[in-house]
């Protein structure tokens, strides 16, 4: 009760009002001191320089990641009573992806809120606003502790934006998806390089999978790994990997 009325008393910058509404929507809850919120998004406070800002910043997405995987590990525990290890590993990893956690951003509205803003850029092509959701995780760890944090996570951000029968099916890694199928089908695999050009900084690679000597896939990237992954991808799709349907079994009935 003294905590939530001392809030009241916390300056706040008139500017960051409509900011604090939009944090409570995308929340649920009410902060106890604003600030912690405010640095989520990289806002200065009272003397605070740009570097104490950053710092400040860095500190609670650090905080958040590590706390989002644990909410993350335990929502999934217990909606998926029959998964292995493996299964809800694979699945925590597709979650908290840097291409899924920007996707949430975007859905909550971060980026239209953050200080250094991503219009006229591709969300794909930057991770700051996945950096933002967990900073904004973190701070919510700081100021309201772990239930309400729970809460947060749980509801207000898995439950309201993340489709779960979609996130089974995804492949997050197609070169992973390909080794393991040979693997297991005790065949082998090659990466050739069949192609580079560009200058030094716009290098663009080509290359050719292999499965038993027998080429299975071609693809090309700004790297050898992405172009790897690119010749995985249709590797995969020339095999038919990464398609079937996933196991009812592993859902809570």
């Amino acid at each position: 009760m003294l905590r939530t009325l001392l809030s009241y008393f916390k300056t706040v910058p008139a500017e960051s009002k409509e900011l604090l509404a939009a944090i409570r929507g995308m929340t649920g809850v009410r902060p106890y001191d604003p600030n912690i919120y405010l640095a989520a998004f990289r806002r200065k406070v009272d003397d605070q320089s740009q570097k104490n800002a950053n710092m400040r910043y860095e500190r609670l997405e650090y905080l958040g990641d590590a706390v989002l995987g644990v909410l993350m590990a335990e929502y999934l525990y217990d909606k998926y009573p029959n998964g292995d290890e493996g299964y809800l590993t694979s699945m925590r990893s597709k979650v908290v992806s840097r291409k899924a956690l920007n996707r949430i951003a975007v859905k909550m509205g971060i980026p239209d809120w953050m200080q250094h803003s991503t219009r006229g850029r591709r969300i794909g092509t930057t991770s700051v606003p996945g950096n933002t959701l967990e900073a904004l995780v973190g701070a919510v760890y700081v100021d309201r502790g772990w239930n309400d944090t729970k809460i947060f996570v749980h509801k207000h951000l898995l439950d309201a934006h993340v489709n779960f029968n979609r996130v089974e099916k995804e492949v997050i890694s197609y070169k992973s998806l390909l080794i393991e199928w040979v693997q297991r089908q005790k065949k082998t695999f090659e990466f050739v390089v069949l192609d580079e050009n560009g200058s030094q900084h716009r290098n663009r690679f080509t290359m050719s999978v292999s499965v038993d000597g027998e080429v299975q896939g071609e693809g090309s990237g700004q790297s050898k790994k992405a172009a790897e992954e690119a010749a995985s991808r249709a590797a995969c799709q020339a095999l038919n990997l990464g398609r079937r349907e996933p196991s009812r079994s592993r859902r809570r009935r």
